[in-house]
């Protein structure tokens, strides 16, 4: 059975994650940073396990409200004051906002990249980067492993530990200290010794030389063309519109979404929000913008309708 877009090829996986995490950093329109945060979190959520999903509701939304807090505190900008603080500053609407805009920013982005961990893994990384930057593809592959290596490693080395220490938990605080800094310099030792024969094994097999050929198990289908291009095709779509405007808003010194247009206007005066009909542009942006983010799960949701199909032909 297939498992939707993590079996797609590698470069197509790539590919929607480069799109996908640049263009939520770029884009501060309300409605585009929503589309990236419901996204994010719904795909994560569907390919993770129980910790991912812990990581979402025990860390990213957390987080969010944090970011939200710290900017619309500390950031006075604005016109539109809803209250004043004890210090004398004022609170601002348009600082609210901008909060919430960095927030979803900030936690989309994230989000996507523990997508991607999931999706694209070292072997994936290898075969799109392996053959263009050998040695930097390497680097970097070993560098993304290097925090679950790490983590993996510590506990064995704690553990074995342990069985030399049968009291170690009645030590003191300087004593665990000291016995903290003697794992972590085992760790550091047994991660340099690794390093070099991974080295030294890559060296021995012609890692890297021209002309060299590579095993590959992932094979290029009629499927990775068609999300390839719809992918590029949104990309076009997404970037035509960014550069004439289409998804402009503004927080200082007052709220304002959407380019003026002679289109319908609406004004809250109490907030001092403009809100401005969206433009065919912007229209046919945002709609590319939505596919692009739900590609995935709507692949998914595709091979869960076929596999069910089949199931129940059984």
């Amino acid at each position: 059975m297939s498992t939707g877009f993590k079996e797609y090829h590698p470069l197509v996986n790539v590919l929607f994650f480069i799109s996908v995490i640049g263009f939520g950093m770029f884009f501060k329109h309300p409605v585009c940073l929503v589309l990236s945060f419901v996204a994010s979190i719904a795909y994560y959520l569907k390919i993770s396990d129980s910790i991912g999903k812990r990581t979402v509701f025990g860390f990213l939304l957390p987080m969010l409200l944090v970011v939200i807090f710290i900017n619309s505190f500390f950031n006075h900008y604005g016109v539109t004051v809803l209250f004043t603080l004890p210090s004398g500053n004022h609170f601002t609407f348009e600082a609210l906002m901008s909060g919430l805009v960095y927030a979803l920013a900030a936690i989309s982005v994230m989000q996507w990249f523990f997508c991607s961990n999931e999706v694209v893994t070292e072997d994936k990384f290898m075969h799109v980067f392996g053959k263009i930057l050998p040695k930097g593809a390497l680097v970097l592959s070993m560098i993304l492993r290097f925090i679950p290596l790490y983590q993996r490693r510590y506990r064995e080395i704690s553990q074995a530990r342990q069985n030399l220490i049968k009291s170690e938990n009645h030590l003191n605080f300087i004593s665990q200290i000291k016995l903290a800094c003697k794992n972590f310099g085992i760790l550091i030792s047994w991660s340099f010794e690794n390093a070099i024969e991974t080295a030294d094994s890559m060296k021995a097999r012609g890692y890297g030389l021209k002309g060299k050929t590579y095993y590959s198990r992932f094979h290029w289908s009629t499927a990775d063309t068609i999300v390839l291009a719809a992918i590029l095709c949104f990309d076009i779509i997404i970037l035509a519109g960014a550069v004439k405007g289409a998804l402009y808003c503004s927080f200082n010194p007052i709220t304002v979404i959407n380019p003026p247009t002679d289109g319908t206007c609406y004004f809250i005066k109490e907030l001092n929000i403009t809100f401005y009909s969206l433009t065919l542009t912007g229209q046919i942006t945002l709609a590319a913008y939505f596919l692009l983010c739900f590609t995935p799960l709507i692949i998914d949701l595709k091979e869960d309708i076929k596999w069910n199909r089949l199931k129940s032909k059984i």
